[in-house]
């Protein structure tokens, strides 16, 4: 639809020309593109380099097979998942215990096949041309990705977990990607190849019942009765999605398949548009009364039914007078005891801070699900968009959980990787078509930005791409840059310090949360180096069925301190950067260019993480832990490929084999392998390098001694199943990952705190060169760290309101402090909620309460940042107020 065009039908949501627009003769194609738009898209692919790219690699996808098919037309039928024989070709199928039990009936032609269970394994598809042809068992040759071992091996139709859906999913795809250059170019070679799959599948879905379950294992009787979470091809309604392809195919293959049926039409007497919509028609009948209200199951839902919709006739054109505009309210504005229409489930989207209230990875599927039934509702007439500015926000919010390499943080129930950069060419398609030249440039630095980093190739983009994307309009490609983000709902907040993936520090704390796909993972941290995250939660289960899900999903798989607090609300003790939760997502102010930090307690722990950057290339982290336990493990998960131990005067500590960690404080302890152990009470050092990557990426952790102290090393259970988590693909499936445990015996660790310091560098840029404690109490803690040619720091932490003088030059008064000096000057003081910092003649104290302040030395003057007035003493001068402010000159 071209501009004029798409302006003309933007019906703004007034229910009546709603409908009148919806009773006109239905046209194909509706989905994606109408006709009016092929001359745009064709000039795209003419005259833009990523469309003329995006074109060729789908013709190099889909070509071979297609020129296959105009001399062997039955290969890739063959390939389908199907109840092939005779006698078996299914039209009713039972289910138990949510996997398929046996089938019945015969059809006059093959049936599509069921998935042979609701639970997915480590098995994958093999390549298409390897596949079994006609398989009438169901067997299906596969891969097991959990092993190193490739051979491909041959899997019974019920051990096949999801890969029934997977093999039928690819084929559609093919079907509904040649429909596509049918539709563009003409060429029948693209509908015969196409179409022939089609109709096996639609046919052969005709012919096919809804499952039933008898014993309501998946909470509902199956069949057409309402209830359950079970779709119509599969155990889940929202991965019910072999119509979302089939309906794009039957869309531009609509005239040819009119101008060819299928022979068997003539012998049931129905013509193509009867049984296209009985099929779509049970899709949607189902997927209303089935699945989840609530949640992203309620979205997958919509977005698997809402093409179907779209690709149906009006109401007229069927007997029941529930055609393209009977169904589309109830995604616009009908809720329903199983499903809750947008204008409701769009108030999940939270107010503030724009984020729905699931892990990243879930909420960022959230929003790109909307946008894309958005677009095509919009090509349809209807702007669902534009009437919910909170879209637009919530699609914005996901930049604030991207790291500076433009992955995802990881928490919670996902996988991590890029962000879905459709998301802001979605919004820079709709910004286009409303003549919203300033949005569309704020999107189009996004893109820019995906493409900078090598996360993003508009080369890659699809056939509904092809259609959708707009040239970029000029801009930059610099993100929006916050140093801090809070959201309390996912008890989640990240701090940056620059946001170079070379140069960029980070770090994430959380709290455990149960529900919304957030986990009870403890009081959590991650931080990061050279754009990777070191130390990310263990995401590499399968399935949420698998026997080491338990390990990934809980607190074992996270860096936190066992036993005690795993899951429940936590409380912001002190946070600078600050975030206002009543007023966004982000930091509106900041204190210090150097310093962040967060102190956050959560039942009887309390956990202060704090990033210090001492030159624009270098810098670390400071974790200091406490636990109201009498026996503690610090649990610590870190990439590499090799590990080593040293203890005081970089001596390496040899660790001895054991058989188990005693006293579990978990269950899935079960899952750490070759252990071993150390009794050690001084201080210690261990590096963790990665030897995938060139120059060597390396973490060094210092510790602090405590008494009662047992060191362990083994390996713990793969990082991740992407490639694209960890640097070099360290520690990715079916890789183990070097991990830590600290346990402090007999030792309350909130008298006795772990104090921790971590250093990310690459092959020799280390800038560390001595750690050491200072001073130390049951309330106070005190470190000095040196780093070579970048100065020292002495680093204050403090849980009540004492005055403490761990130096005869030193003095503090709050929860963090930090005094800087280089080359024998003091380089800054800093004081993060708090009273008084005093580093020789150089203090700060507030004149009310506690302050987060800094007085800082530079080029030869002195500046001070304060959130509220301070008195600040320089030299013999006499303590002097000043306002609240950020960077002025003291005078």
């Amino acid at each position: 639809m071209n501009q004029l065009n798409k302006m003309a039908v933007i019906l703004l949501g007034a229910v009546l020309i709603f409908q009148l627009n919806l009773v006109s003769a239905q046209q194909h194609p509706a989905l994606i593109a109408g006709n009016e738009d092929k001359q745009a898209i064709l000039d795209k692919i003419e005259n833009e380099d990523w469309a003329k790219s995006a074109w060729e690699n789908l013709k190099a996808k889909i070509d071979p097979y297609v020129d296959r098919h105009q001399s062997d037309p039955e290969w890739i039928v063959s390939r389908m998942s199907m109840y092939w024989k005779d006698g078996e070709r299914f039209t009713q199928c039972y289910i138990k215990n949510q996997n398929w039990d046996y089938g019945e009936g015969n059809a006059p032609i093959p049936t599509v096949r069921l998935p042979g269970m609701r639970t997915w394994n480590s098995y994958i598809n093999v390549p298409l041309e390897d596949r079994l042809p006609y398989s009438e068992n169901g067997d299906m040759l596969a891969i097991d990705r959990a092993t190193d071992d490739k051979t491909p091996v041959r899997v019974p139709y019920k051990k096949t977990g999801h890969m029934v859906r997977a093999n039928n999913n690819e084929i559609l795809s093919l079907a509904e990607e040649a429909a596509f250059a049918y539709w563009l170019t003409q060429d029948e070679k693209y509908a015969k190849f196409s179409s022939d799959i089609l109709w096996t599948w639609l046919l052969g879905t005709y012919y096919m019942n809804p499952p039933l379950d008898p014993e309501k294992s998946t909470n509902g009787p199956g069949g057409y009765a309402p209830g359950g979470i079970m779709g119509y091809y599969d155990y889940e309604q929202i991965h019910d999605d072999h119509q979302v392809h089939a309906s794009a195919a039957y869309d531009f293959l609509y005239d040819y398949l009119k101008a060819n049926p299928h022979r068997h039409l003539s012998q049931i007497g129905k013509n193509t548009t009867e049984v296209a919509g009985v099929v779509f028609k049970r899709f949607i009948d189902l997927g209303l009364i089935r699945g989840g209200k609530k949640g992203n199951w309620n979205v997958n839902g919509f977005k698997n039914i809402v093409p179907s919709m779209l690709v149906l006739e009006s109401n007229d054109f069927y007997a029941d007078k529930k055609g393209k505009e009977y169904y589309l309210p109830y995604y616009t504005k009908i809720t329903t005891d199983y499903h809750e229409a947008l204008p409701d489930f769009i108030k999940n989207f939270d107010e503030k801070t724009g984020l729905w209230p699931e892990s990243p990875g879930y909420a960022s599927g959230m929003i790109s699900l909307v946008f894309d039934i958005g677009l095509q509702l919009y090509q349809n007439g209807v702007n669902t968009i534009g009437q919910n500015p909170l879209l637009q926000k919530a699609a914005l919010a996901n930049l604030g959980w991207l790291d500076a390499r433009g992955n995802l943080v990881v928490f919670g129930d996902m996988r991590g990787g890029p962000a879905d950069f459709s998301v802001f060419e979605k919004m820079l398609t709709y910004y286009t078509w409303e003549g919203d030249t300033e949005n569309a440039r704020k999107m189009a630095i996004v893109i820019r930005k995906g493409i900078e980093s090598g996360q993003y190739s508009r080369s890659e983009a699809d056939w509904q791409g092809l259609c959708q994307y707009q040239p970029l309009p000029d801009s930059g490609n610099e993100l929006p840059y916050q140093r801090a983000a809070y959201s309390p709902h996912h008890r989640h907040l990240i701090m940056k310090n620059g946001n170079s993936e070379q140069n960029g520090l980070m770090f994430t704390l959380y709290g455990g949360a149960k529900g919304g796909h957030l986990t009870d993972n403890g009081l959590a941290m991650q931080f990061y180096g050279k754009g990777w995250a070191l130390n990310p939660d263990a995401s590499a289960y399968e399935s949420y069925w698998s026997s080491d899900a338990i390990y990934h999903r809980s607190i074992t798989g996270s860096n936190t301190i066992l036993p005690g607090y795993t899951v429940g609300e936590i409380t912001i003790n002190a946070m600078d950067p600050a975030v206002d939760p009543a007023k966004g997502f982000y930091n509106s102010s900041e204190t210090s260019e150097n310093c962040s930090f967060s102190d956050v307690s959560a039942d009887e722990k309390r956990r202060l993480v704090a990033m210090i950057r001492t030159s624009e290339t270098t810098g670390y982290y400071v974790d200091i832990f406490r636990s109201n336990q009498a026996d503690n493990d610090y649990l610590h998960h870190n990439l590499g490929d090799e590990t080593r131990v040293v203890g005081e005067n970089d001596n390496p500590l040899v660790l001895n084999p054991v058989a188990e960690i005693a006293n579990h404080h978990h269950k899935a302890y079960s899952f750490f392998q070759n252990l071993k152990k150390i009794d050690y009470n001084k201080d210690f050092t261990v590096s963790w390098k990665i030897n995938k990557v060139s120059p060597a990426l390396n973490t060094d952790m210092w510790m602090m001694g405590q008494d009662n102290r047992e060191i362990y090393l083994m390996d713990a259970p793969p990082t991740t199943l992407r490639t694209d988590v960890t640097p070099g693909m360290v520690n990715k499936s079916p890789q183990t990952t070097p991990t830590m445990i600290v346990r402090q015996l007999n030792n309350n660790a909130q008298d006795n705190p772990y104090v921790a310091v971590f250093e990310a560098y690459a092959d020799g840029e280390k800038a560390i060169r001595k750690i050491e404690k200072v001073a130390g109490s049951e309330k106070f803690v005190c470190i000095e760290v040196d780093s070579d040619g970048y100065g020292n720091q002495l680093i204050m932490n403090a849980i009540d309101d004492k005055l403490y003088e761990p130096s005869d030059d030193t003095a503090f008064k709050g929860t963090f402090g930090i005094a800087s000096e280089k080359d024998g000057a003091v380089e800054y003081l800093y004081l993060g909620s708090g009273k008084l910092i005093r580093l020789g003649n150089y203090s700060i104290e507030s004149v009310d309460g506690v302050v987060s302040a800094e007085l800082k030395m530079e080029s030869g003057k002195l500046y001070y940042s304060a959130n509220k007035p301070v008195k600040i003493k320089v030299g013999d001068d006499n303590l002097k107020v000043y306002p609240a402010g950020f960077n002025i000159e003291v005078k």
